[in-house]
């Protein structure tokens, strides 16, 4: 039964992948020169990334980047992540945008490369343990007390601060859900915000959420800036960003890389990123992936559900 379970999972994603790429890439992506270089080079965007205001700013981002290196550049709409990349394994795109866990799923079938990952001045990506009971004033003191989590799939809400406590208290994954071993009781709130106002109103005694969704509920209104203290964080979670298939030379490659570096279009920042003209391409930091890939061994993560 699993391996019909995998056998089905397979063939729905490959059909899914040669249907989407069938409908948006044309029939030149595998035609490469005597160097290797692709005739046209093929980007994914992912699929909840389309809306007109975006679309114009994707056709002068593949404008600059075709003039940068040379040849032509087609954006594919519409691509999630498991399609996007079984198109790139297939040969059919060149470059994906994805998050590390996209990274890491695509390391599994192929040799790729993160060209560049995103970053802003104006946000931090991390988790963050917070509490409004005055008995709490630091990591240690969480102890014996309810707890809330965000969800199972969350990054920032469940998995990087679940493996923070994994490596700071010395506990299992399934003794910290264990009410009574750690703390009194694990909750999952189900959202940030719930997360967020339930550590606020005493719902639960403190709860680990996302940075970057903790200051933009104060900004919105949801809680006072005072409800609540920071008692702890995790280290940073990677931002997503382009990824190559190492296929393509290493000088195209490095062309790529150069031109995103230096991509610093503020009306293609704000109307991307939500909001942030600030954001930039920066190299990666491989070791994020070296923490991002350890935990992902020690609680089991499924890649193909984390997008």
């Amino acid at each position: 039964m699993v391996l019909l379970r995998k056998c089905v999972k397979y063939i729905t994603l490959v059909s899914f992948a040669f249907l989407t790429l069938a409908l948006t890439a044309c029939s030149d992506a595998n035609n490469v020169d005597e160097d290797g270089r692709p005739s046209t080079l093929y980007v994914a965007i992912v699929a909840d990334d389309g809306n007109a205001e975006l679309d114009m700013q994707f056709s002068e981002f593949s404008a600059a980047m075709s003039a940068a290196i040379g040849i032509p550049v087609v954006m594919v709409p519409g691509v999630t992540h498991l399609p996007a990349i079984e198109g790139m394994r297939a040969g059919n795109l060149h470059l994906i945008w994805g998050s590390p866990f996209v990274y890491l799923l695509a390391q599994q079938t192929m040799d790729v490369e993160r060209l560049v990952v995103t970053s802003s001045p104006n946000a931090t990506n991390r988790a963050l343990f917070i509490t409004s009971n005055e008995d709490i004033q630091s990591i240690d003191d969480m102890a014996d007390h309810t707890f809330g989590f965000v969800n199972a799939a969350s990054a920032s809400g469940f998995l990087y601060p679940m493996y923070f406590l994994i490596n700071y208290f010395g506990y299992t994954r399934d003794e910290i859900l264990t009410p009574g071993v750690l703390f009194s009781e694990a909750i999952f709130a189900g959202s940030n915000n719930a997360a967020i106002s339930g550590a606020a109103h005493g719902d639960f005694d403190a709860a680990a959420v996302g940075h970057i969704q903790f200051f933009n509920a104060i900004r919105a209104g949801l809680i006072d800036e005072d409800a609540v203290r920071i008692v702890g964080y995790t280290p940073n979670i990677p931002f997503p960003g382009y990824i190559a298939n190492k296929e393509l030379p290493e000088d195209l490659r490095r062309d790529i890389q150069d031109f995103l570096l230096g991509w610093g279009n503020e009306e293609y920042s704000r109307i991307r990123f939500n909001g942030d003209p600030d954001v930039r391409y920066v190299r990666p930091d491989e070791s994020e992936i070296d923490h991002l890939r350890s935990m992902v061994a020690i609680l089991d993560i499924d890649l193909e559900q984390q997008g």
